[in-house]
């Protein structure tokens, strides 16, 4: 310590007049205090050696009559940047690994979107080829196995659209059309994916955004789609909630490790206020167009205590399970460690990063989707995905509506008799 005492001390002669001292002073008190303790391990030892070296140099100043409170304040400051100093070298060496780590991830999901888009082209290039009484109901199996995965093709927007656009064409039931088409692709794509509630939150955006845009392109119809979309994708949360419940509910022991990793107890603390957050969603939707949908989700809001009231009894529901099955994990000794944790979190910014890099794709207007410029085939492909998804959308919602339809005519039939 004496020759740090007596380099200190010489260094403070010699600049006495020199009107960088104070920089000098916090740049020496920071290269001599953090030689002295990177080699010292225990935090006892550290602190010691911390006061030590602060009543050395504070000795120092009032020797040379330095003593002022700038001079104090730099050599503070010199002594906290020599105990941060190697943890923030490990920071930031984290930092860049956490983001090398983010565009590997990305990487690898656009390698497995592709691959699934090409399997896809593959499978139904071989439709051609077979018997045409088959074509059709393979035709349809296929088109269905593409909307259970089409977020990650990146098409959820333009698919919504252009199911909503047939409706339009089809020119019948359209609210109640309206209404199946979004609760089926809500509630699918919820389940396809890891269940969180900035997830379900990015997915309903998606939908009601895509609804907006045709609404306001058909003044018509704006208010049974509008009335239509926001109602169905109401009922597709509620539909997954209830359905993430049963399965955490009945999930065998031996997949409870994986269950942890979602961060279970995150989950049940977002999921109380899911509600709310879906009227703020809708909140910013409509500030986000200056069309007349803007007023119609406007008014909506205005009437949906009672209406959302069914999303928080379902988010209810599922806390009280999730709240079962942590008591489980406690029990089974599989509580969730902080590297899985780390882990989760990592997953969850990546996922966020996807999907709003998948809504900066989607289109904003309805001509742009019937009069698009395709710039590349990949984009071609997407467009020709998302008519063929929008238009067995509009099928299954249809036949769910006409079925519904049926029943209660033949109900009314028997009342009759």
């Amino acid at each position: 310590m004496e020759s740090i005492q007596t380099l200190f001390s010489v260094t403070l002669k010699e600049n006495k007049e020199n009107p960088q001292l104070l920089k000098i002073v916090g740049e020496l008190c920071f290269e001599l205090s953090r030689k002295k303790i990177q080699r010292l391990k225990d935090e006892k030892n550290i602190h010691n050696r911390l006061g030590e070296l602060f009543e050395l140099y504070c000795k120092a100043l009032h020797d040379e009559g330095l003593k002022s409170p700038k001079a104090i304040g730099v050599v503070i400051d010199g002594l906290l940047k020599a105990t941060s100093h190697d943890k923030e070298e490990f920071l930031y060496k984290t930092i860049y690994e956490k983001e090398q780590l983010e565009k590997s991830i990305f990487n690898q999901k656009q390698n497995i979107r592709s691959t699934i888009s090409e399997t896809f082209t593959i499978l139904e290039a071989h439709i051609s080829n077979m018997q045409d009484d088959s074509k059709a109901s393979v035709q349809s199996a296929l088109n269905d196995a593409k909307l259970r995965g089409i977020e990650l093709l990146g098409i959820l927007k333009e698919t919504t659209q252009e199911a909503l656009l047939t409706t339009l064409e089809k020119g019948s039931d359209i609210k109640d059309t309206t209404y199946e088409i979004t609760k089926n692709l809500t509630f699918h794509t919820i389940n396809e994916g890891t269940f969180t509630q900035q997830r379900i939150l990015d997915i309903s955006s998606t939908i009601i955004t895509a609804s907006s845009d045709i609404a306001d392109e058909d003044l018509g119809h704006a208010k049974e789609i509008m009335e239509g979309s926001i109602n169905g994708v109401k009922e597709g949360i509620t539909k997954a909630i209830e359905k993430f419940k049963n399965d955490l509910k009945y999930a065998p022991t031996d997949e409870m490790e994986g269950l942890a990793e979602q961060e279970l107890s995150l989950l049940r603390k977002e999921l109380l206020k899911i509600d709310e957050h879906f009227i703020t969603l809708l909140e910013v939707v409509a500030s986000q167009t200056e069309g007349v949908s803007a007023s119609l989700i406007k008014e909506m809001i205005v009437d949906m205590n009672s209406s959302v009231a069914k999303i928080k009894r379902a988010a209810n529901d599922a806390k009280e399970v999730i709240s079962e099955r942590i008591d489980v994990l406690k029990e089974e000794a599989l509580i969730l460690e902080k590297n899985l944790k780390d882990k989760a979190e990592k997953r969850l910014e990546t996922l966020k990063k996807d999907v709003n890099e998948l809504e900066k794709k989607a289109t904003a207007k309805v001509e742009s989707l019937k009069n698009f410029e395709f710039e590349s085939e990949r984009a071609k492909q997407m467009a020709i995905d998302a008519k063929k998804l929008g238009f067995r959308a509009w099928e299954v919602a249809k036949n769910m509506v006409d079925g519904a339809v049926k029943g209660a005519k033949e109900a009314m039939k028997k009342e009759d008799k």
